[in-house]
């Protein structure tokens, strides 16, 4: 496998935060500030009114309705951009109302946004993992990265990026994930972790099993840009999903990076548990930024 050919870092000129005003927002809101300004991309405060809050409302007052939660919403907004604003941040407030996914999915195409930012809720019991479906399907159709923050986050944007694991199954989605995981450690002189996890049941010695991919993992390592420290590789086995953010915790890593297939990476129910992404994203006590085939 050849290395990665990072022609040039990545540009986030235009960081979309996606909220609904929760809890979960409220956790996202620092890492998109701290990513912005690091950056100097401008930063969106972005909202959608989704049908459900005014569909009840009888035909006379539904205009009424509407308006009064719009201005409620730009009220919330205001709330958030203008305190940025008077740092010097370029802002600006995005609200939409109707289908979520197709309003958001339209600002990120008018705006050119490079990264979406979101807060995740993750509800747990007898085995299962579920995201907020809003965050999924975000993930799912995005066609740039999304860094996620869930509800067992740990990290202080403040704090900056100091570790960074990027998992890879060497897939396409993955191998854009590693691009932009050894860009993110190149502009932050982060340490940067490449994890491979060989699972299901070894037919094979564990060193058979394990040296192909510690080799394709080296051989990915890029000479430019040129990193602070030489990437860590690691190849594990056992269970993807757990072992990645074992890995993550052992490297007090700050954010992690993974790569998504698509359409069927986070569609699965909370029955079936879900992908390994999905499970990531769901546990993981840092961000995570999610890296589609079409990112």
């Amino acid at each position: 496998m050849k290395a990665l050919e990072v022609k040039q870092q990545i540009a986030l000129k235009n960081i979309l935060f996606a909220t609904d005003f929760e809890e979960s927002a409220s956790r996202a809101l620092p890492f998109a500030v701290a990513l912005a300004d690091r950056y100097g991309a401008k930063f969106y405060a972005v909202h959608v009114i989704p049908r459900g809050a005014y569909i009840l409302a009888r035909g006379e007052t539904v205009e009424q309705v509407l308006t009064e939660i719009q201005e409620h919403a730009s009220r919330a907004l205001s709330q958030i951009i203008d305190p940025l604003r008077q740092h010097g941040q370029r802002c600006e407030a995005l609200l939409g109302s109707g289908d979520v996914i197709a309003v958001l999915m339209e600002f990120v195409r008018d705006h050119g946004a490079d990264l979406v930012v979101v807060g995740t809720s993750s509800r747990g019991g007898l085995g299962k993992v579920l995201l907020g479906s809003t965050a999924e399907e975000i993930i799912r159709v995005a066609t740039c990265p999304v860094l996620t923050v869930g509800p067992h986050v740990t990290t202080k944007a403040s704090a900056g990026v100091r570790s960074i694991v990027c998992a890879t199954d060497f897939s396409l989605g993955s191998l854009r994930a590693a691009e932009f995981a050894v860009s993110l450690a190149h502009e932050y002189q982060a340490d940067l972790t490449l994890i491979h996890v060989v699972g299901g049941v070894l037919t094979e010695s564990t060193y058979l099993a394990i040296q192909p991919s510690e080799k394709r993992l080296r051989e990915m390592v890029p000479t430019e840009p040129q990193l602070l420290h030489e990437p860590r590789v690691v190849v594990e086995i056992g269970p993807v999903a757990d072992r990645i953010l074992g890995t993550a915790n052992e490297s007090l890593a700050d954010i992690i990076v993974i790569g998504v297939r698509g359409a069927g990476a986070l569609a699965q129910t909370a029955s079936h548990f879900g992908s390994i992404a999905h499970k990531v994203v769901s546990l993981a006590t840092c961000p995570v930024v999610t890296v589609g085939c079409r990112s």
